[in-house]
């Protein structure tokens, strides 16, 4: 992946946490979905559109798509995994919405191990995806730089706060930490927010 891409999909992030007014972690991701109009759905309770679009095939090898549909966009995800995978699938899915990857009638297979081969919106849709629950500024602030304490306050996955774990400190060593005027207009909407935790009040 390039850094134009990163980058856009690290700024959208950011954008859309400041467009959406969220300011706490664990970010409501489904609030955010549907803020965007696009429209959830379990693997169990959209089978029938599922089935309609011709799409079972996907429930088996993935842990989550995204379908547009003339002016519809849904997602789908498997609710059987750990609801931090599911938050992250989800996130993962707005991602190529958001990021423009799907036209009419396509749909996309979530690939949570991305690896050089998948196509860069995967990786780009990833980028998204942690930036957006586990927005990097916040959790610097709020003294979450563990992946036990990521997990538990942006509720995703170990293997997930894992990975932000390790870029959360390439940014400590760089002090790249607010460099970004967007970022910081992310760290302001939440200075309520992290100062109630900082100070034991939450």
């Amino acid at each position: 992946m390039n850094y134009d891409d990163y980058k856009r999909a690290r700024d959208l992030s950011w954008r859309v946490l400041l467009n959406t007014g969220t300011r706490e972690l664990p970010v409501k991701v489904s609030r955010i979905c549907r803020g965007y109009g696009v429209t959830l759905r379990s693997y169990q309770v959209g089978a029938p559109l599922i089935r309609e679009l011709g799409l079972e095939a996907q429930c088996d090898i993935s842990d989550g798509f995204t379908v547009r549909s003339g002016d519809r966009c849904y997602v789908f995800y498997n609710m059987e995994q750990p609801p931090g995978r599911v938050r992250f699938t989800i996130a993962h899915e707005l991602g190529h919405v958001l990021l423009g990857h799907l036209g009419d009638g396509e749909h996309t297979v979530y690939n949570r191990e991305a690896s050089s081969e998948d196509a860069p919106e995967e990786h780009t849709a990833n980028v998204f995806a942690s930036r957006l629950l586990a927005p990097a500024c916040v959790l610097h602030a709020l003294g979450a730089v563990t992946p036990e304490q990521i997990a538990a306050v942006c509720d995703i996955s170990m293997a997930a706060a894992r990975f932000r774990a390790g870029r959360m400190g390439v940014l400590e060593q760089r002090g790249k930490y607010g460099a970004s005027p967007l970022e910081r207009q992310v760290l302001a909407q939440f200075r309520s927010y992290i100062d109630r935790v900082n100070s034991g009040q939450y």
